[in-house]
């Protein structure tokens, strides 16, 4: 009798073990292994195949409960997302049937948005009502990037803007996190001056609007409208990193022609048929366009090759969804941009834990949005800037810890 009192509690320490710290653990498991891919429809990060494997219990926990089991999963906002994922899979389903879609594409398009399906429902899960389990998965992504970039080389060989600069900018910007206001503003605008000085544009543009909405709620007096000034600075700086024919490096023009053009096609394809749109990985269809625009801005330009063409991804979550699969395809984009602007508007009214970190991620979220594809890590990413949305909404509503510096 003593002993299977013993093994009960043992068997139940375990699951308390399991309860407490499986959660976190997965987080930063999932975190780490996003950084690194596999060739599996497209390029697929290995953290989202242990997303895959955690699905099945989420789905198990959901009937268990006959609801989600997890506080993020029980907000409106995450309910909508979740709803709209459906739409858009409905978009790229119904764009690809009309449009005739090649099946190899067809597949890469319908596991782009399955992926982001099991993305945001694990996630969401796994983080549930902790600001630390989003922390962590975060950070051991950025980890993992940096770790990649050590180990097979930085992109390009810039070692700041595609290795470790998001790395010791993150870890930076949450280090002074409730300490001395002016402390966190001067380190955002250090850090974006550096990364603007080392060609990372976009990363020092978000750094600056940082430390001007954040410089926002403390500024009094004159220095109230020097933070608007930063701000419509970094705005300024976000729009130069974006048009392309104001750049004069030779060693990025050839890269961002390319982006701007894919813009540009992507556009064109959604005005052309915004209800239905183009199908999975369109560009396939209209590369002759996109080498078309090319060409215009680049006369060395000799056109693409078919390995290429098979990996060309359009630089910007919400045109490439309008454009594959129509307004139902890119109406998960325009709400989640709205959840993004709703979040600004209340981290500067409002103090809340690590501030100008979040004014980071929520401010790279938009990025994103804009002007980054809608594959591989970005799916993750998505999901977990969605986290932090959700997470500023209950710490709004008081539900979770007050005990807290910002």
């Amino acid at each position: 009798m003593y002993t299977d009192n013993t093994e009960v509690a043992n068997i139940s320490r375990w699951l308390n073990a399991v309860r407490n710290y499986g959660p976190i653990t997965l987080c930063a498991i999932a975190g780490f292994l996003s950084a690194f891919t596999v060739s599996m429809v497209g390029l697929l990060p290995v953290g989202e195949l242990v997303l895959a494997l955690v699905f099945p219990w989420v789905l198990v926990r959901s009937i268990a409960y006959h609801g989600w089991p997890a506080r993020l999963q029980q907000l409106g906002w995450y309910k909508l997302l979740f709803v709209l994922i459906g739409v858009m899979a409905m978009g790229y389903i119904g764009s690809d049937l009309y449009r005739g879609t090649g099946s190899g594409n067809l597949i890469r398009g319908w596991a782009r948005v399955g992926f982001l399906a099991i993305d945001f429902v694990t996630i969401a899960y796994l983080i549930d009502s902790s600001w630390r389990r989003l922390f962590v998965f975060v950070f051991a992504l950025y980890l993992g990037n940096s770790l990649n970039a050590l180990l097979a080389g930085p992109l390009m060989g810039e070692w700041w803007k595609f290795g470790v600069g998001y790395t010791l900018t993150a870890i930076g910007l949450f280090a002074v996190a409730g300490r001395n206001p002016f402390l966190q503003v001067t380190v955002a605008l250090i850090l974006g001056l550096l990364s603007l000085g080392l060609g990372a544009r976009s990363l020092g543009s978000i750094c600056l609007l940082a430390a001007g909405l954040f410089w926002l709620r403390y500024a009094r007096g004159v220095l109230r409208p020097l933070a608007f000034v930063v701000m419509l600075g970094a705005l300024a700086g976000m729009f130069t990193a974006a048009n392309t024919v104001f750049i004069e490096n030779q060693d990025h023009a050839g890269s961002n022609m390319e982006r701007q053009s894919m813009i540009e096609t992507a556009a064109e394809a959604f005005i052309s048929s915004p209800l239905v749109g183009q199908g999975s990985w369109f560009t396939a269809s209209r590369i002759s366009r996109l080498e078309e625009r090319m060409e215009r801005k680049d006369p060395t330009f000799r056109g693409y090759s078919e390995e290429e063409v098979r990996k060309i991804s359009i630089h910007s979550q919400l045109l490439v969804a309008l454009a594959e699969g129509g307004v139902l395809g890119g109406l998960f984009f325009v709400f989640l941009g709205m959840l993004l602007l709703k979040t600004l508007r209340t981290l500067v009214n409002n103090p809340m834990p690590h501030r100008s970190f979040l004014f980071y991620l929520v401010i790279a979220g938009l990025w994103n949005l804009c002007m980054s594809p809608f594959s591989g890590v970005t799916r993750i990413e998505i999901a977990l800037v969605v986290c932090a949305c959700l997470l500023v909404i209950l710490q709004q509503q008081g539900e979770l810890s007050e005990d807290y510096s910002e």
